[in-house]
């Protein structure tokens, strides 16, 4: 993963990544961009008498008008010199990380975009910051890092998957929070730490029509695709293409606005209903689709290398896209990504009313470990649990999956343009819930790749019947969310995987129980493992041996967890020892 790395009060001799240019100054602060394989990764700088400017990240407009990065870079110097910075980058439409350093003043100034997509870690010292890096391994790998662990986030991340609020499996390390203004004098001592914007900006309206708010969500999506796309500097573009909605509208969307080859790329078992509901649309449309084959021999291969490149954060059953990478970038080096697009558009993270606090919502979702959320925060409106969604689960569980590309994809994610989720999270959520706002926008507008084209979710096309009947829970929904957690989730999925079989792109429940892979996670998670020492006594094998035996509702994804885990603790141990 490209981006930027700095450290504080330190001597010039520390530097973990080969080709890395350093800057230093006087004041003991040095900062250098990580080495990229690509010459087209979003991560730029601007040196101007005693400020250097790094963003690593997208810009797309201000205030609703259209920009490029370099006359941003520009721009954000005057501000900064103007100390008008917080109403500047509440502005600011894209997603980034900046770093500052001014030597005049002697201050280093770190900014994340309005929802924190993309990374920066801190390493903490006390009250100081000792470090900061877009890749926490670059912080972990320094002769002076500790790596104590922080218990509560690892045991986090076995039973719900993933870590939330701004925790690392590190508790020294910690993530900038999302729309933050982090400014550190020379020896990492905090002045100031303010946040420019937060989800109680946004006014709702109710005096929207919802056939006029299905106009204006067409014209502000075609707009955020159309920044996007036009600063594409190839003449190819790569789409990973599902069965779903959001990739299917990226696709019809790029289809107006891009000029060049359109790529489209499906991954899964052959023959199961991704790939030919991805195929039959590349086919209608008339773009080349290629097929990446996950199956039972291979599907492994590369994942040990996906840990480490996600550092430890993606579990390695949800690393469905690696095996599409080196693919992928033969044609194009860059990639529009459907992220969350079923929810900013599609409302899945509108959960049936209930008299349930937001704590109780979250522990619902999260477990024992909701209060890592910072569902408290003044980032979040007071009680919605949506927004908290949006960060905990989207930004801190799907979005690390991005990082599995980016070191060779530059990837636009125009569901999240600011100027779009302003005007979906100004509308009542009403309109929003079940799709039914966003199955309209798609017939309307897209008529061609949806009305006769099935829907993996559903088996069928998205009519204007089953549009403006969305506001229902279908009954797949109401079934699922009754049994996940249940003591019968397992029998409930082995039993599906059976009646519905290659409905899915992968199997791994199945692969799991290979006896080649069980004896390798028996193996790698033997009671001298570094997961199994951190863990109370006996945890680790208890699951494991709890996983194999059919009767146990130990899900996949914690055995996904300790695998992770002890592969990213073994990565560190060993590139330490190199």
């Amino acid at each position: 993963m490209p981006g930027i790395v700095g450290f504080f009060d330190e001597e010039i001799s520390y530097c973990h990544s080969a080709g890395q240019t350093a800057f230093t100054n006087e004041f003991g602060f040095y900062s250098q961009l990580l080495k990229t394989q690509t010459d087209n990764v979003a991560c730029k700088q601007l040196i101007h008498l005693d400020l250097k400017i790094t963003i690593w990240g997208d810009v797309f407009s201000i205030a609703n008008l259209d920009i490029d990065v370099d006359a941003f870079l520009v721009r954000l110097a005057q501000v900064y010199r103007q100390d008008t910075l917080a109403s500047f980058m509440s502005s600011v439409n894209g997603y980034f990380v900046i770093s500052i350093v001014d030597t005049q003043q002697e201050h280093v100034t770190y900014i994340s975009d309005r929802y924190g997509m993309k990374p920066l870690y801190l390493w903490y010292q006390g009250e100081c910051v000792k470090g900061a890096a877009s890749e926490q391994k670059e912080l972990l790998l320094h002769t002076k890092h500790d790596r104590a662990l922080d218990n509560e986030a690892l045991n986090c991340f076995v039973d719900v998957g993933h870590f939330l609020g701004q925790k690392t499996l590190f508790s020294s390390v910690k993530r900038l929070a999302p729309a933050t203004i982090m400014q550190l004098d020379a020896c990492g001592v905090i002045l100031s730490n303010s946040q420019f914007w937060s989800w109680k900006n946004i006014e709702k309206t109710d005096k929207i029509s919802f056939d006029d708010a299905v106009d204006l969500i067409a014209v502000k999506f075609d707009k955020a695709v159309e920044r996007a796309v036009k600063t594409i500097t190839q003449d190819k573009l790569a789409i990973t293409l599902s069965g779903g909605l959001d990739s299917r509208v990226l696709l019809a969307a790029a289809k107006v606005h891009y000029s060049g080859e359109i790529h489209t790329f499906t991954f899964g078992e052959p023959g199961c209903i991704d790939v030919k509901l991805a195929k039959q649309v590349s086919e209608a449309v008339g773009v080349t689709h290629h097929i990446v084959e996950i199956d039972e021999q291979g599907w492994f291969d590369g994942r040990e290398q996906g840990v480490w490149l996600t550092d430890g954060m993606k579990n390695v059953l949800h690393m469905h896209a690696l095996s599409s990478v080196n693919v992928i970038s033969g044609y194009s080096n860059y990639l529009l990504n459907g992220f969350l697009g079923d929810v900013t558009a599609g409302g899945t993270y509108i959960f049936p009313k209930s008299n349930d606090s937001i704590e109780q919502k979250l522990e619902k979702r999260f477990g024992q470990y909701w209060h890592q959320a910072g569902a408290d925060s003044d980032y979040f409106a007071e009680g919605d649990q949506e927004q908290v969604n949006i960060y905990n689960r989207g930004t801190r569980f799907i979005a690390a999956g991005s990082d599995l590309l980016s070191h060779e994809l530059h990837q636009f994610k125009p569901f999240m343009d600011n100027d779009l989720v302003e005007l979906l999270y100004s509308l009542p959520d009403t309109f929003r819930e079940n799709g039914k706002l966003y199955h309209h926008m798609l017939l309307k507008y897209y008529p061609e790749y949806f009305e006769s084209i099935p829907w993996q979710q559903t088996g069928k096309p998205i009519t204007k019947e089953v549009a403006s009947a969305a506001q229902h829970p279908n009954m797949k929904s109401r079934i699922k969310d009754l049994l996940v957690g249940s003591p019968i989730e397992r029998l409930a999925r082995k039993v599906y995987r059976k009646l519905a079989k290659k409905h899915h792109y992968v199997a791994y429940d199945t692969w799991l129980k290979e006896p080649k892979f069980k004896l390798y996670v028996q193996q790698l998670l033997n009671e001298d493992s570094h997961v199994a020492k951190a863990l109370p006594t006996g945890d680790c094998s208890k699951l494991v041996d709890k996983y194999y035996n059919s009767s146990s509702s130990i899900k996949p994804e914690t055995l996904g967890s300790l695998i992770t885990i002890e592969l990213f603790l073994r990565q560190l141990e060993h590139s330490s020892l190199g």
